[in-house]
Parts: structure tokens; sequence; C-alpha cells
């Protein structure tokens, strides 16, 4: 009743509440997780955490949205918001960083455009000047 023998692009997975995983997740789609991971979480889409989720590991996904605890390095192609309930203790890389009020984040942060992203940088270094 809940399973189609056809994978969707769209197609999402939930990782409830009282539900931990030991060992690293690999999803071709997005997904939102409640529970505690103890390893690294690699999605093709996107990847929502909840308030009191927790994430021990890295995390990379083209986007994300983080409103629990995460102890790792995290790597989002595009836009990564840090919600009001988030502790990301790591360094982020992302496109787009949106950090909203009561979000903290202890780390280093490096700001990259999207790889198919085609715009020119606001500003350009000059070489000759010093």
């Amino acid at each position: 009743m809940f399973q189609s023998n056809k994978p969707s692009k769209s197609s999402s997975s939930i990782l409830s509440a009282d539900v931990e995983v030991y060992g690293d997740l690999k999803v071709s789609g997005s997904m939102l997780i409640y529970g505690k991971v103890f390893g690294s979480v690699e999605s093709k889409g996107s990847i929502r955490t909840g308030k009191n989720s927790f994430i021990k590991g890295d995390v990379k996904a083209v986007e994300a949205v983080i409103n629990g605890n995460v102890e790792g390095d995290v790597v989002v192609n595009e836009k990564v918001t840090l919600g009001p309930h988030s502790h990301l203790m790591g360094n982020l890389t992302a496109g787009i960083l949106v950090i909203q009020e009561g979000a903290r984040f202890d780390g280093l942060c490096n700001m990259v455009k999207s790889p198919g992203s085609k715009t020119k940088p606001l500003v350009k270094q000059n070489q000759s000047e010093g």
C-alpha cells in the first residue's frame, strides 16, 4: 500500500524520533530526520532535521534545513538554513546561508557558488593593487 516499485526523484525518507542509527546513511531522495544518527548522512536531495534530532557525522546534501544538533561538517550545494533550535558544531560550506535567531554555530563558514551557477563574482580582485 505504501510502497511503489518505481523510485521517484521526489521520494522522501523519514527517520522518526525513536530511531537511532549507527552507521552512514545515503539516500537518493530527500530525508527528514527526527532521531539520532551516529555516522555521516548524504542525500542527493534535501536534508531536514527536527528540533531534538542529533547527527554525529558529516552532512552532505543539495539543500539543508537544520533544526537539531549536528556535530560534524556540513557541505551543501545550494542553501542551508540554521533554524532557531539548531546547534552546528563543525565547518559549513554552502552557496547560501540563512541563520535564524536562536541558532548556534561553532565552526568556520565557506561560501561557494553553486556548481551550476553562471553568475560572475560581485567583486573582482585587482592583482596590481597593493
